[in-house]
């Protein structure tokens, strides 16, 4: 199961009608929702959920809200895995993340989101490289990611060493 799974089936729940898809751009998700017809109420009532949403040409742009943000990485559980040869750097920044220890800050949304996008697609080398050096930046600017990102990633690997 991919950490955005839990979201997508809220939002589908919430979205009447049109696709939903992981974006690939700045947010989460995006919708064409507001091709259908009930734009205004359907904003409304994702936002009244925790989730922000912009319209752009009749496709609406969904990303969640600092605080689910937080209760998401709140709720994830910690995980032992035995890392395979093609996930080894990505575990070994995961758990130099959680040694650091930061707390977290709405700063890292950013992170959080682009880690979300590549854990969904499966996409660990992908992920390694873009997370390694924005990392890096961040320790060396004293904004470091939060240690919950690196356990966010844990458990996304053991769950793919599960199935």
């Amino acid at each position: 199961m991919s950490a955005l799974d839990p979201w997508r089936q809220e939002l589908r729940g919430m979205i009447p009608r049109g696709f939903l898809r992981r974006d690939q751009g700045e947010g989460l998700f995006v919708s064409d929702y507001p091709r259908h017809g009930e734009e205004e109420a359907v904003s409304g009532f994702l936002r009244d959920q925790g989730f922000s949403v912009s319209i752009r040409d009749s496709l609406a742009y969904i990303d969640a809200a600092p605080e689910k943000y937080q209760k998401l990485l709140d709720g994830v559980p910690e995980a032992e895995i035995d890392p395979a040869e093609e996930t080894l750097a990505l575990y070994a920044l995961a758990q130099r993340l959680i040694r650091f220890g930061a707390e977290f800050s709405p700063d890292a949304l950013p992170a959080l989101r682009l880690t979300l996008k590549y854990l969904d697609g499966k996409d660990w080398k992908g992920l390694y490289q873009a997370l390694s050096p924005l990392s890096a930046l961040a320790q060396r600017e004293h904004r470091p990611l939060p240690a919950a990102l690196g356990k966010l990633i844990l458990f996304s690997l053991s769950e793919e060493s599960h199935s």
